[in-house]
C-alpha cells in the first residue's frame, strides 16, 4: 500500500493534470476564465444546451492514471451505483463527475442524402410535380419534388428531380 505522503502526491498531480486540461479546453472551446461575468448572458442567450455540450465533451475526454500513466477505463461499482474510472495495471480509481462514457451523434447532412436518390424516382407518378422550378443542369422547367423520408435531417428541405436529365438539387 502507499504511504499518506505518496497519496497526496498522487492528487496533487491529478489536480494539476485536471488544471491543465480545463487550460486545454478553454484553448479548444473558446473559454476564457478571466470574464466569468459573460457567462450568465451566454447562458441566457444561447440556454444552457451549449454548457452541457461542453461538460459532454470533457466527460469524454480520456483520464489517465497518476501512478503508470496508463489509461483510466469506465468501470460500474455496483454497491454504490456510481460510474468509476479504474487503471488495470495499479488499483487506482477515481469517482466520475458526469455519467456520460460514449456519445453517438449521427448527423446526415442533406448534401449527402442526394447521392442515395435515384434518377428514376422522377418518373414515379405519386410525387408533386412543379413546373416552375429551373434545372441547374439542362434549363429544363418540369421536377418532381418531396421532402427527405431519413429520420435523421433536421432541416425541412426540399429535393427536387428533373423529370428531363435526373440532375437533383436541394431547395
Amino acid at each position: 500500500m502507499a504511504s499518506n505522503d505518496e497519496w497526496q502526491a498522487a492528487q496533487q498531480q491529478q489536480q494539476q493534470q485536471d488544471e491543465q486540461m480545463a487550460v486545454d479546453n478553454a484553448a479548444i472551446f473558446g473559454e476564457d476564465d478571466e470574464d466569468d461575468e459573460g457567462e450568465e448572458d451566454e447562458d441566457a442567450i444561447f440556454g444552457e444546451d451549449t454548457s452541457r455540450q461542453v461538460r459532454d465533451v470533457e466527460a469524454l475526454l480520456m483520464r489517465f492514471c497518476p501512478h503508470d500513466s496508463s489509461m483510466l477505463y469506465p468501470q460500474e461499482d455496483k454497491r454504490n451505483k456510481v460510474l468509476k474510472y479504474a487503471c488495470r495495471l495499479c488499483r487506482y480509481s477515481e469517482e466520475s463527475s458526469n455519467p456520460l462514457i460514449f456519445r453517438n451523434l449521427i448527423k446526415k447532412e442533406v448534401k449527402n442524402v442526394l447521392t442515395t436518390i435515384p434518377s428514376a424516382v422522377s418518373d414515379d407518378p405519386t410525387l408533386a410535380r412543379s413546373h416552375n422550378a429551373n434545372c441547374e443542369n439542362c434549363g429544363h422547367h418540369e421536377a418532381v419534388f418531396f421532402q427527405s423520408d431519413s429520420a435523421r435531417t433536421d432541416t425541412l428541405a426540399l429535393i427536387f428531380v428533373c423529370c428531363n436529365c435526373g440532375h437533383k438539387w436541394v431547395n
